[in-house]
C-alpha cells in the first residue's frame, strides 16, 4: 500500500499539536499492542484510524502532525491522551524500581482512548493470539466485511455488519475458535442487549460486569476494553506477560500465589493510575529479553516416607 491517496494530498486537513511536556513516542505507543491498525512506512510516518477516520500521523520536532479528512485537534488530543496530566500521573506511581525501569525502557508510551467497539473485537481476538496475529485479524476483518474507502483501504465493520456474517466466513478471517464469541458478540452489541455507549456512563466496576456479558469477554478483556477504549485508568488487565513480571519482581516466582492476590496487590500498589503502570510493565517485559532475572528452578518435592504394618498390602502413590 502506498500514501498515494486522498489522506496524504495537500487538500486534506492537517492538524499540528505540541508535544511539549507531554513526550509522547509514536513507536512506542502503537506498537505496545494496545491499537491493531497502525502502520509504519518508511518514512517514519504511521497510517492508522482515529474514530473511524483514516489518517497519517508523525513526529515533526516537537510537534504531533495528523493528516486526514475529518480530523480535528479535539479527536486527535483525545484520542492520544493529550489532555491528561501526565506528570500527576507518574508522581502518583510508587518508589518501585521494576516500574521506573519499565518507564525508563519506554518514556514516551501512552495511553489511546479508542472506538469502543473495534478495541472489543481486536482483544475478542486475542486469546492465545501474539500482536502481529491479532493484526492480521483487524485487517482481514476490514478486508472482508468493512467499506472500501480506497483501494487496500477498508474501515472496520460494525456490528450489525458482522451479525449478518456467518462463522464460517468469520474463520475465513483467521479467528478459529473466535469466530463463534466475535458473532455472538456482534449480534449482542447490534441488537443493544449490551449498550457500548451505555457503559460509557457507568462507573468502572458496573461498566466491567456489562462488558463481561458479552460472549468471549472475560475479566481480562474487560479490563482491555475499559482501558483502551474507555480510559478507565485504574483498569488493570492482567494477561499471561504481566502475570509473569508480577509473580516474578514481586512475589519471588511463587507460582502458588492465586490470580485474585494478584489483582489485589496491583489495586493497591500501583494507585489510581495503575492502567498506565501495567502498559509500562507490559510493554518492557514483551521488548526488553532482559527484563525479568533468571526463573529460579522449582524445587523439587520430597515424597513423605510411608511407614506399614506386616501384611498391610502395597500403599498408595502419593
Amino acid at each position: 500500500m502506498t500514501f498515494e491517496d486522498p489522506i496524504s494530498q495537500p487538500e486534506s486537513p492537517q492538524v499540528s499539536l505540541s508535544l511539549f511536556g507531554h513526550g509522547l513516542d509514536l513507536e512506542s505507543t502503537l506498537s505496545s499492542g494496545q491499537a491493531f491498525s497502525w502502520k509504519r512506512s518508511d518514512d517514519g510516518r504511521w497510517r492508522g484510524w482515529i474514530d473511524r477516520r483514516p489518517c497519517l500521523v508523525w513526529s515533526q520536532g516537537d510537534a504531533l502532525r495528523v493528516v486526514g479528512s475529518g480530523i480535528t485537534r479535539e479527536v486527535v488530543t483525545h484520542y492520544f491522551g493529550l489532555d491528561l496530566p501526565v506528570r500527576e500521573i507518574f508522581a502518583s506511581f510508587p518508589n518501585d524500581p521494576w516500574l521506573e525501569k519499565a518507564r525508563a525502557f519506554a518514556p514516551g508510551l501512552r495511553l489511546l482512548r479508542q472506538e469502543p467497539w473495534e478495541t472489543l473485537c481486536n482483544f475478542i481476538c486475542s486469546s492465545l493470539k501474539q500482536i502481529v496475529q491479532i493484526e492480521q485479524i483487524n485487517h482481514e476483518l476490514r478486508r472482508a466485511f468493512g467499506d472500501k474507502v480506497w483501494p487496500g483501504l477498508h474501515s472496520f465493520p460494525d456490528a450489525s455488519r458482522l451479525a449478518l456474517a456467518t462463522e464460517t466466513k468469520l474463520r475465513a478471517c483467521r479467528l478459529g475458535f473466535r469466530a463463534r464469541h466475535l458473532f455472538v458478540a456482534a449480534r449482542q452489541v447490534a441488537s443493544s442487549e449490551v449498550s457500548l455507549d451505555r457503559i460509557a456512563t457507568l462507573p468502572t466496576d458496573e461498566a466491567r460486569e456489562q462488558l463481561m456479558r458479552i460472549q468471549g469477554v472475560g475479566e481480562k478483556v474487560a479490563n482491555c476494553i475499559l482501558l483502551f477504549a474507555y480510559g478507565r485508568n485504574e483498569a488493570f488487565p492482567i494477561d499471561v506477560w504481566v502475570e509473569r513480571v508480577l509473580r516474578r519482581l514481586y512475589f519471588h516466582g511463587n507460582q502458588r500465589v492465586k490470580h485474585e492476590r494478584l489483582v489485589s496487590f496491583a489495586e493497591t500498589h500501583f494507585g489510581p493510575y495503575r492502567g498506565y503502570a501495567q502498559q509500562f510493565l507490559f510493554h518492557w517485559i514483551r521488548k526488553d529479553p532482559k527484563a525479568l532475572p533468571p526463573e529460579k528452578p522449582a524445587v523439587p518435592r520430597t515424597r513423605k516416607k510411608t511407614t506399614t504394618k506386616p501384611d498391610a498390602g502395597t500403599p498408595e502413590e502419593p
